[in-house]
């Protein structure tokens, strides 16, 4: 068992919701208490290989999922925000481990 860090408390949207296949336009992304960030507005980078097939889940499906089918927007994805919950740092570590 390892600790994994949990100390990053800005976010992107990416993370906080995307990667955790939450869509763009659902109610659930209100309910958290949701605190988007003027300066730094935007993630400066979004891993492209995952970003792409995150995307392309959201919007066409794959993996067994049929997708939402809706047009998923990079403008959304790199919003930052004070981190909603601890999930988006098990989904960058979970990313990072299986980059190894």
């Amino acid at each position: 068992f390892t600790e994994m860090p949990t100390d990053n408390f800005v976010e992107s949207s990416f993370w906080n919701f995307d990667a955790l296949f939450q869509p763009q336009q659902h109610p659930a992304r209100d309910q958290h208490d949701t605190f988007f960030l003027l300066d730094p507005a935007e993630a400066p980078q979004l891993p492209p290989g995952y970003f792409s097939k995150v995307k392309k889940v959201h919007s066409q499906g794959g993996y067994g999922s049929q997708g939402y089918r809706y047009e998923w927007k990079v403008e959304e994805a790199r919003k930052n925000l004070l981190r909603t919950h601890t999930t988006s740092a098990s989904a960058r570590a979970l990313f990072q481990l299986a980059r190894q």
